[in-house]
């Protein structure tokens, strides 16, 4: 995978026919008399400019940028996938000195970048020719195999690829650790532990008025926990989800807690989710924390060794009885699984067989393939059997797994440190010392 920026972007865009935009002089250009005052025209009103182009600052430059590169790609026989709008692929038969063979190309657009997955790149391949008429219509530069994409570190280890946020960990350590803090931590402690439901509890039935300071403090470090438990670290997905939801009202303990999931990524920064070349299918599993009040809702699916989505989400309303709360959780899991299917058989992934999504709920598995269950589930919203409507269609099915092996349950509950470490090399596929 390679990828190609493109320069000053923007300014390649193209305003729509007849669409007229002013604006202000920019500083150094305003039109002023002696007294420096702005000229105004006839009408007594400060002259302003017409834009030929979209820039850099202008509400429309970006959708006038896409409206431009993203019918180009069309032009050039690139198909949007339904998945997502701003994936694009390109499988050709072509002819070679060698005989004809299969290529297929496959592009990520983020703004100005594209990311090209490739099967061939000799002279006579379609990403050649791809790359050269990219280079003859637009004003782009080629950066080389992709090794970075928004602080996520791309490396290649033999046959597998892993993807880290090591910079990303150290520079939020650096901001939000004091170096005379203590850090106490040891390598061998989760990120959490069963205080952090307490704390949250706590938090939010308290009536004192949040220390505005500390609400600060206490969002700008779990709003940037977040970003690396969406991306490339499900370890902490459970703590920080929990964290998420006293954003109002934090209290010293909770800070505590946000302080201790950080002290965990600076003890294991190096690690990350590995891929491997594999014959193993996609595959799910869910779980949920069955609570007083609102469960959590926990799912992981894997592919290539390694979890590629994965979730940890407060129930939206209060289940009744554990097998509700399950079928909550595999109902949101289900949205997830089909969405999978559809973005990986789109980018040429075979998916004829219906997905597994694992359960340890033998209750909840029998209410997903049986309608019957009528007495026991009438109060149950419509929307949170969906399950049952993906088992009836066949895109998935709903085998039973222990809850030992269920993967699923890491991101419902805090777990003792050993299953805590035992699960996440599973689901990250960290190779064992």
């Amino acid at each position: 995978m390679r990828r190609w920026d493109f320069a000053s972007a923007y300014l390649q865009g193209s305003l729509l026919e007849g669409e007229v935009v002013y604006c202000s002089p920019p500083p150094g250009y305003e039109d002023v008399d002696e007294d420096g005052k702005p000229r105004r025209g006839a009408d007594g009103h400060p002259r302003i400019l017409k834009i030929e182009k979209p820039n850099y600052g202008m509400a429309q430059a970006g959708r006038r940028w896409q409206r431009s590169l993203f019918p180009w790609l069309q032009s050039q026989g690139f198909a949007a996938i339904e998945a997502d709008s701003c994936v694009f692929v390109k499988t050709e038969l072509r002819n070679t000195p060698t005989g004809k063979r299969a290529e297929r190309l496959i592009i990520g657009v983020y703004v100005d970048d594209l990311c090209v997955l490739y099967s061939h790149d000799d002279k006579h391949s379609m990403y050649a020719d791809f790359t050269s008429k990219m280079t003859s219509d637009w004003e782009v530069d080629d950066e080389g195999e992709v090794n970075d994409l928004l602080g996520v570190e791309i490396s290649r280890e033999g046959s597998c690829v892993v993807l880290r946020q090591t910079e990303y960990i150290r520079k939020l350590v650096k901001t939000y650790l004091p170096s005379d803090l203590p850090r106490t931590l040891p390598r061998n402690q989760g990120p959490c532990d069963n205080t952090i439901v307490q704390h949250v509890c706590d938090a939010l039935s308290s009536t004192d008025p949040p220390d505005p300071v500390l609400v600060k403090k206490y969002q700008s470090l779990v709003g940037a926990l977040l970003y690396a438990s969406t991306q490339t670290r499900p370890d902490v997905a459970f703590a920080v989800g929990y964290l998420c939801r006293a954003m109002s009202r934090p209290t010293p303990e909770l800070y505590s807690a946000a302080l201790r999931v950080l002290m965990y990524l600076d003890k294991h920064e190096n690690v990350g989710l590995r891929y491997c070349a594999s014959a193993t299918d996609l595959y799910g599993m869910t779980d949920s924390d069955w609570a007083v009040k609102h469960s959590t809702s926990g799912w992981t699916f894997q592919y290539m060794s390694a979890a590629i989505s994965w979730g940890s989400k407060k129930q939206p309303v209060v289940a009744l009885s554990s097998c509700e709360a399950e079928i909550m959780a595999a109902s949101e899991a289900s949205k997830e699984t089909l969405h999978l299917r559809n973005l990986l058989g789109e980018l040429g992934v075979k998916m004829d067989e219906p997905t597994h999504l694992s359960c340890d709920n033998k209750s909840a598995i029998a209410v997903a393939y049986n309608p019957e269950h009528h007495n026991r589930m009438k109060h149950v919203e419509r929307r949170h059997l969906f399950v049952r409507e993906c088992v009836e269609n066949m895109k998935i099915v709903v085998p039973f797994v222990g809850t030992a092996d269920n993967l699923a349950d890491f991101f419902t509950k805090p777990l003792p440190h050993k299953q805590f470490f035992e699960l996440r090399d599973r689901i990250m596929n960290v190779p064992r010392a």
